[in-house]
């Protein structure tokens, strides 16, 4: 069990931010998340505080495209707390895309008062400290974050620590063989736990479906037992 303990994911992560901690000068802006102790593999999931998290970008290659909104809630003691919503507006006048205007609707008057990106990371990461970080398909979260930092702190890859619904949504579909044929949105996703439609494209509107979705994901897991965080990370991590 030790054995298998020392491989699980969770356990290497930890591996990865205590090299990266010693290898890097830590910025200010995420010294609290990145000093964070991890959880234990049998921590219950329900002991836990999450921030979900959804961007809204001109596009999906972070070199190219910019971060135009943030929107995120916390999920404390398996209930949402609609009071920690956050929507963050980054001040990119002369960046929007006609092609993304259409589907995330942010225009250039809506950015006008935004704020810097680098404010916006500093607000962001000072709420992620003691935290679980989610998303759906966090691949396109941690690229900007990722890129952010490379650029800004001339940092790798960040050891963050992340729940992805989506991964967490293919392995419950793989598990009953018909993968290729699920919608795996965060809309078509959420139509199969039986949550209503929201309008998308909405950064905090996002986050707070990704956090109705991840409880309704948690309870199809542990099916009324009391299941481990352990258990959970594993099965939200990429292949």
């Amino acid at each position: 069990m030790a054995i298998l303990d020392y491989f699980h994911p969770l356990s290497t992560l930890k591996r990865q931010r205590e090299t990266f901690n010693k290898q890097h000068q830590i910025p200010h802006t995420i010294a609290g998340c990145l000093g964070q102790a991890l959880p234990a593999l049998d921590s219950l999931c329900a002991e836990l505080t999450y921030v979900v998290l959804d961007i809204e970008t001109t596009g999906f290659n972070p070199t190219q495209d910019e971060i135009l909104s943030l929107g995120w809630v916390t999920i404390t003691q398996n209930q949402i707390d609609l009071a920690t919503s956050q929507h963050v507006y980054i001040k990119h006048c002369d960046k929007v895309k006609p092609e993304s205007a259409v589907i995330n609707h942010i225009t250039p008057k809506m950015l006008a008062n935004g704020v810097t990106v680098d404010e916006a990371m500093h607000y962001f990461f000072s709420h992620l400290a003691d935290k679980v970080l989610v998303a759906h398909g966090s691949v396109i979260e941690a690229g900007f974050f990722n890129h952010y930092a490379r650029k800004h702190w001339q940092l790798p890859t960040l050891p963050l620590l992340w729940i992805d619904t989506l991964c967490l949504e293919k392995h419950f579909s793989t598990a009953i063989d018909h993968y290729n044929d699920v919608d795996l949105t965060l809309g078509g996703t959420r139509k199969r736990y039986g949550l209503p439609e929201y309008n998308s494209h909405n950064a905090l509107v996002d986050a707070l479906a990704a956090a109705e979705l991840l409880l309704a994901q948690q309870k199809r897991l542990s099916r009324g037992s009391k299941d481990s965080f352990g258990r959970l990370y594993r099965l939200s991590q990429r292949k």
